[in-house]
């Protein structure tokens, strides 16, 4: 399992690599993908720094985390925080104001999906 649980961490981490990466090089992608339609200098900044920033960090903390046994375990609940945070989080703005699209319930679901894998690689850890 712990093969399988440093598998899942690096391709988390390649996610949010492509992820970051993107909004850092090139930040008005946001906006194209979500419908901001006002690009000012401090929304750059914000999303790259956030977007881009912070999600870099995650994904080098998780392909960090997945070069060895004794991490895997706090970064898959990690990944579940985080994960289900950003889901329920999804989840209550959907509710609250609707969407454009299949994207955004889409995302929802993967989000939180990916958050319960993340828990259920955790527990295998944890029992091992």
């Amino acid at each position: 399992m712990h093969k399988k649980s440093a598998l899942f961490l690096r391709v988390s981490a390649l996610i949010l690599m492509a992820y970051a990466l993107s909004f850092i090089v090139y930040p008005q992608l946001l906006g194209e993908l979500v419908g901001f339609t006002h690009m000012n200098p401090n929304t750059l900044v914000e999303v790259t720094a956030f977007y881009g920033g912070l999600e870099l960090g995650i994904a080098i903390f998780l392909l960090w985390s997945a070069a060895r046994e004794e991490r895997l375990y706090f970064a898959l609940m990690m990944v579940f925080f985080v994960f289900m945070a950003a889901g329920l989080a999804r989840l209550f703005g959907v509710i609250r104001f609707g969407f454009e699209g299949p994207s955004q319930p889409v995302v929802t679901v993967l989000e939180i999906g990916w958050g319960f894998l993340s828990y259920w690689l955790a527990g295998k850890i944890h029992s091992d």
